[in-house]
């Protein structure tokens, strides 16, 4: 027999694990067409549009190096944390953006924000434009 008087707490609890994955993959990945939208954070996703872009782009720490090896770049959601660090969306998780990979905002010029990351190693990130 279910026990319904826990029925909110149980709702509560599920929010809070899948509540922001859920809202993170609904109308936030496709335009109002319905289509996919170009900053998903998935591989491959939007990277094909900017790839001229991005192999230009170095981390700020080390010049010598490439963010881009024709595959690890794309348009994605970012956010800052509570910490004040940058969080970028790799179309699963949301990763924190080490500083020293944080090239300045809008480097892409298409107030986006952009990452190139594989297997969760951040090479680059550029925020969007900032909004307030």
């Amino acid at each position: 027999m279910i026990d319904w008087r826990i029925a909110p707490v149980v709702a509560v609890a599920l929010l809070v694990l899948f509540g922001p994955t859920a809202l993170a993959q609904s109308d936030e990945l496709a335009d109002y067409s319905g289509r996919p939208a170009d900053h998903s954070g998935r591989h491959g996703d939007g990277h094909a549009q900017m790839h001229d872009k991005y192999k230009l782009w170095h981390p700020p720490t080390n010049p010598g190096t490439s963010c881009c090896d024709n595959s690890d770049c794309r348009p994605t959601r970012a956010f800052v944390d509570g910490d004040g660090h940058w969080r970028a969306w790799n179309g699963a998780l949301w990763l924190q953006v080490p500083q020293d990979r944080v090239l300045p905002p809008n480097h892409a010029g298409d107030g986006r924000s952009h990452l190139c990351e594989k297997e969760q190693f951040i090479y680059c990130f550029t925020p969007g434009e900032i909004r307030g």
